[in-house]
C-alpha cells in the first residue's frame, strides 16, 4: 500500500549495519551508530557521511528516514533494488540511485547503491558487505586531501567517480575477452565459441542497461541549480559526465565488437556448410553418369548385344572411370576442388 516500506530484494546480512565518518578539516571521528545512538549523527560544523549495510530490517530504515527527514518516496526506491539509475531532488535534499558493479576474484558483484544528500551530511545505502570506496576512505583519513575541506555534495560526486571508474574498469575486462574472441575466430572457429560470443553480449548488455541511465543521471546532477551543489564542485561534475560519456561509448564499440564476432562465427559456419554441400554435390554429380551406365547395363533385356562381348565387362568399367576422371579433372581445373 503506498507509504509502505518493502525491500523488494533478498537478504544479505545477518543485521543492518550504520558505519558513521564525520569529519572537517581538522578532525575525523569514526563509528558504528545503532538505532538508539542515530540521533548523535550529525554535528554542527562537520560533514557526516553515514553508510547503511543491509536493507532488508525496514523500521530500522523508517528510524533513518525520519532522522535524516529523507523523503517517503525516496526511501521506496532505496529498498526497490530494481531501481533504474535516477537523480531526484526534494526540499533540501537530492537522491541517486544506481547499479554498483566490482570485481572479486573475477566474479562480477552488481548491488543497488542509492545515497541521500543533504546539508552536511550524506547517507548512502547498499546491500552487502563490501564496497568500491576504500579509496574515499582514504582520502578522508589524509588531512591534506581536498575532500576534508568540501561538503557533502562533494563526497557525492566522489562516490559516483568511482562508481564511474568500475564501470570503466569491468567494461575494459569485457573488451580484453572480446578482443581474444575476434583472434580466435580469425584463427579457427569452434562451435564453442557461439555460446562465449553470446554469454560476453549478455554481460554487455546487462551493463550497458544501467551504464545509459546512470549516464542520464550525472547530466541531470550537472544540470541541477540546487543550492546543496557547491560552484566549486561544478568541473568536477562535467569531467564526470565527460567519464561517463566515454564509458558508454565503449560499451557500445564493444556492443557492436560482439555483433560483428557472432556475424563472422555465422559466415564461417556458412562457409563450412557451403563447403560440405559443394563437396556432396560434386560427388553426386560424379556418380550420377555411372548410375546411368550401371543402370542401363542392368537391365534385363534378351537382346542387348553388349552382354555378349568377351571384353564388356572391362570397357564399361573403362568408361565409368574415364568419365569420373574427366569430370574430376575438369572440376578442378575450374577451382570447384
Amino acid at each position: 500500500m503506498p507509504g509502505s516500506l518493502i525491500y523488494t530484494g533478498e537478504r544479505q546480512v545477518d543485521t543492518l549495519r550504520m558505519e558513521m565518518i564525520r569529519f572537517d578539516a581538522e578532525n575525523l571521528e569514526e563509528e558504528l551508530l545503532t538505532t538508539e545512538t542515530l540521533e548523535t549523527a550529525r554535528k554542527e560544523g562537520m560533514v557526516t557521511w553515514l553508510n547503511v549495510v543491509g536493507l532488508h530490517e525496514t523500521d530500522k530504515m523508517r528510524a533513518i528516514g525520519d532522522e535524516f527527514e529523507i523523503h517517503n518516496l525516496a526511501l521506496e526506491d532505496i529498498l526497490n533494488v530494481n531501481q533504474r539509475p535516477t537523480f531526484d531532488e526534494y526540499d533540501n535534499q537530492f537522491f541517486v540511485a544506481t547499479k554498483m558493479f566490482r570485481a572479486v576474484n573475477e566474479v562480477i558483484i552488481s548491488e543497488q547503491f542509492s545515497m541521500i544528500v543533504g546539508k552536511g551530511f550524506i547517507v548512502t545505502f547498499q546491500e552487502k558487505e563490501g564496497d568500491i570506496f576504500d579509496g574515499v576512505r582514504s582520502r578522508l583519513r589524509n588531512t591534506k586531501g581536498r575532500i576534508r575541506t568540501r561538503n557533502s555534495d562533494y563526497l557525492a560526486f566522489a562516490l559516483l567517480d568511482v562508481i564511474v571508474d568500475h564501470y570503466m574498469a569491468i567494461i575494459e575486462e569485457y573488451g580484453d575477452e572480446i578482443n581474444d574472441q575476434e583472434v580466435q575466430l580469425l584463427e579457427n572457429t569452434k562451435k564453442e565459441m557461439l555460446k562465449e560470443l553470446n554469454l560476453s553480449k549478455k554481460e554487455v548488455n546487462y551493463l550497458r542497461k544501467f551504464a545509459r541511465p546512470l549516464r542520464d543521471t550525472i547530466i541531470n546532477f550537472n544540470k541541477s541549480d540546487n543550492p546543496l551543489i557547491d560552484k566549486k564542485t561544478r568541473p568536477f561534475l562535467k569531467d564526470l559526465n565527460d567519464h561517463m560519456t566515454h564509458v558508454t561509448e565503449t560499451i557500445e564499440v564493444y556492443r557492436e565488437t560482439i555483433n560483428d564476432n557472432l556475424n563472422t562465427y555465422h559466415t564461417h559456419m556458412t562457409n563450412k556448410l557451403n563447403d560440405v554441400l559443394k563437396l556432396l554435390t560434386i560427388f553426386s554429380v560424379v556418380f550420377i553418369p555411372l548410375t546411368f551406365v550401371a543402370g542401363i547395363y542392368g537391365m534385363n533385356f534378351e537382346n542387348m548385344p553388349e552382354l555378349h562381348y568377351q571384353y564388356g565387362y572391362y570397357i564399361v568399367w573403362a568408361v565409368m572411370i574415364t568419365l569420373a576422371l574427366g569430370m574430376i579433372i575438369y572440376f578442378k581445373r575450374k577451382r570447384w576442388l
